[in-house]
């Protein structure tokens, strides 16, 4: 507004200025302002070859691979209990004793819920007991419709873990599939720590495009399509740029005469 200011201070001190001209002045001055607007801003800083990705991202719950459950198809009694929750045991070991007959786990696990105590009655359909392999487990991701379109078998996977957020851990997608009108991946993991357990949840980001060695761009320098460019000392050009890659923060260029150690002019805003 300062260009604006200094004309109407000229008008007003040269009073023998046409209204005609005024108005051209004034719309001269208006042109300026919005040149100086747009091209100002911050630079960014050198670019360089960088890898890029674009994922698609999801929820996803640790699930068991293997749980046992004993239900009974009649009422029955507890004789003994050989084990407690939160025992580790191995495959073929007894578990429980209920109306004269000992059961064993079926495979090697922890008893996650042992409800019933000896001399109790266990009742149809009830869980007396549960086993569940607290190690060999697998990531079960629910998508939206347009991110399960684009998921496939064999992607890459990212997950990480509210309070150990350092650490990521990988896994690959093993299949895509509906369920009671939700969109779920399953996904294949083997580098879970032993302290990640069945139903806690993680943030995954699954890989559906990635390119290494890429000249890459903030998005933010990126208007319809052109790039303002300043390499070296010589003066800012605007370029057309044609991109690839784009995720949420950064853009790949595919074309256009963008190189490494240029630094592009970031847009701000000029609403005012």
């Amino acid at each position: 507004m300062g260009i604006i200011r200094m004309i109407i201070t000229l008008v007003q001190s040269h009073k023998v200025l046409s209204s005609g001209l005024f108005v051209a002045l004034l719309g001269l001055a208006s042109a300026v302002t919005v040149i100086v607007k747009r091209s100002s801003g911050t630079l960014s800083s050198p670019l360089r070859l960088s890898t890029i990705v674009r994922s698609v991202y999801g929820i996803g719950t640790v699930t068991a691979a293997h749980s046992y459950h004993l239900k009974l198809g009649v009422v029955s009694r507890i004789d003994d209990l050989f084990v407690k929750e939160g025992d580790f045991v191995t495959k073929g070991e007894s578990l429980l004793k209920i109306d004269g007959t000992t059961y064993r786990a079926p495979f090697p696990g922890t008893i996650t819920a042992l409800p019933f105590k000896v001399g109790e009655n266990v009742f149809t359909n009830v869980s007396a007991l549960s086993l569940v392999n607290l190690l060999d487990r697998y990531l079960v991701v629910s998508l939206e419709q347009q991110g399960a379109l684009r998921v496939l078998k064999g992607q890459k996977v990212i997950m990480s873990f509210d309070s150990i957020r350092d650490n990521s851990y990988t896994g690959v997608v093993e299949s895509v599939y509906s369920s009671e009108n939700s969109f779920l991946a399953r996904i294949n993991v083997s580098t879970l720590p032993g302290r990640i357990l069945p139903d806690m949840t993680a943030d995954v980001a699954i890989t559906l495009e990635e390119k290494q060695n890429a000249i890459v761009i903030p998005v933010e320098a990126l208007d319809d399509g052109k790039v303002r460019i300043k390499r070296g000392r010589s003066p800012m050009k605007l370029l057309n740029v044609k991109t690839g890659i784009v995720n949420g923060a950064f853009a790949e260029v595919i074309s256009g005469d963008v190189k490494v150690g240029d630094r592009v002019l970031l847009k701000r805003d000029t609403a005012d």
